[in-house]
């Protein structure tokens, strides 16, 4: 499944890429907006504990834009499209605190438009590619100085950052309308689910926190990596110009 997506993705950039003048009318367009990314699930690995153990992270609205290369046949178009994406996230348990996702994509896209007169269209659309996604967080974990306080290890409580990615597959489906404001100038307003396949990332492992003298040995922060998926909802406006 993942071949085939794979390679309907390259077929149809590169159709846009070859397709011939005389075939299409050739666009770019540039649009821009507000990205909801859907609070989402994450379990450990497999490897590291069975069955996994599940909590959520929680996101806010971020950015999300898009810029592409298009051919318009009439009723149907196609599109090369390169997209970018930025939420803030945080969360509560396991002393992780806060972060942010960076969600990079390559997508081909098909849309389909039904003219309203006057020029104005409204569109469907739907895209598969490819997408890196960034995270970057903080971990709160307690270091240890060798020492007791009042019969307890002694520790100090300490930030550990990390930066994690993984490129995965995705697909999008939307809808939107276009409003000629001058010839060959149109503006563009769309809504637009994004969604990744399953994917992995990990945090700072292997990070020594010090001598703990309860147990007698150096600690260290053992990561096991996380499985979680992407899924963003996104209104965007911006601009179609033709070529």
């Amino acid at each position: 499944m993942k071949k085939s997506l794979s390679l309907l993705a390259f077929l149809a950039i590169t159709g846009v890429a070859n397709t011939p003048a005389q075939a299409a009318n050739h666009y770019v367009s540039a649009l821009a907006g507000c990205s909801w990314l859907n609070d989402n699930n994450v379990t450990y690995t497999a490897d590291y504990k069975v069955g996994g153990e599940m909590w959520r992270n929680f996101f806010y609205s971020g950015f999300t834009g898009v810029a592409a290369l298009g051919c318009d046949y009439g009723s149907t178009r196609l599109e090369a499209e390169a997209g970018y994406q930025r939420n803030n996230w945080t969360e509560h348990k396991n002393y992780i605190t806060s972060g942010k996702a960076l969600v990079y994509s390559l997508m081909a896209n098909g849309f389909y438009d039904i003219p309203l007169g006057g020029d104005a269209e409204i569109y469907g659309m739907a895209g598969v590619g490819v997408a890196q996604v960034n995270f970057e967080g903080n971990y709160d974990a307690y270091e240890y100085s060798g020492g007791f306080n009042q019969n307890r290890p002694t520790t100090t409580l300490r930030a550990l950052n990390y930066k994690s990615h993984a490129t995965t597959l995705a697909c999008q489906v939307g809808a939107g309308i276009t409003v000629p404001l001058s010839k060959g100038v149109k503006l563009d307003a769309r809504y637009r689910f994004f969604a990744t396949t399953p994917l992995t990332y990990t945090g700072p492992s292997n990070t020594q926190l010090g001598f703990d003298p309860a147990v007698g040995y150096v600690t260290n922060w053992e990561d096991p990596g996380y499985n979680t998926t992407v899924c963003t909802n996104s209104v965007l406006v911006g601009l179609r110009i033709d070529l």
